[in-house]
């Protein structure tokens, strides 16, 4: 599976120096900064479900792209997604799938902040009059729903137009080409 992953130079480097490169939480501004522990255990805990174990000393995932704006190619660098205040690069990896957990990165944003994942407003709807002790156990039930990445959308939903993947580690005779990112400030 072709993905790409965008990193910062001195991630690079500790790949091409030590051949492989795993996340450290001390060092992920998602985790540390905006403190998405909750939502980075339960993603390590259906990665460990749908794809094994990691191997030894690692924590959390590493990150890449499959699909941007429906398509299953390289990311567009002039978007602003893609824009960085330092250096980076974009790793372009290829990998077997099933070391690797693909998601809908919309849908991803309602687990990091904690919320149900609705995709019809009829089923917000139904949601809402839950009793409070069962809202969250069918509030967390809702996040498997990240991993259908069928393409769709609706008024209401959108699923597949970005699709993101983890996996354990990134390895050195992964990459398939490296394109460095100038920093572009927003």
């Amino acid at each position: 599976m072709r993905l790409w992953t965008f990193q910062p130079e001195v991630v690079y480097r500790k790949l091409l120096s030590d051949g492989v490169f795993r996340c450290d939480p001390k060092r992920s501004e998602n985790i540390r900064e905006f403190q998405f522990y909750k939502a980075y255990d339960w993603l390590v805990s259906e990665m460990k479900k749908r794809i094994g174990n990691p191997p030894d000393g690692v924590k959390y995932p590493v990150w890449a792209w499959h699909t941007v704006d429906w398509k299953h190619k390289k990311p567009d660098l002039r978007l602003r997604e893609f824009w960085y205040s330092k250096p980076m690069v974009c790793i372009e990896i290829e990998i077997s799938e099933q070391n690797v957990l693909l998601s809908n990165e919309d849908s991803w944003h309602i687990v990091l902040n904690d919320a149900y994942l609705s995709e019809t407003e009829a089923d917000w709807n139904a949601f809402d009059h839950l009793p409070e002790e069962r809202k969250s156990i069918v509030k967390v039930e809702s996040w498997n729903q990240i991993f259908d990445i069928e393409p769709y959308e609706s008024d209401w939903f959108c699923k597949g137009r970005y699709i993101q993947a983890t996996f354990w580690e990134l390895r050195k005779d992964r990459i398939v080409s490296v394109r460095h990112v100038m920093p572009k400030y927003r």
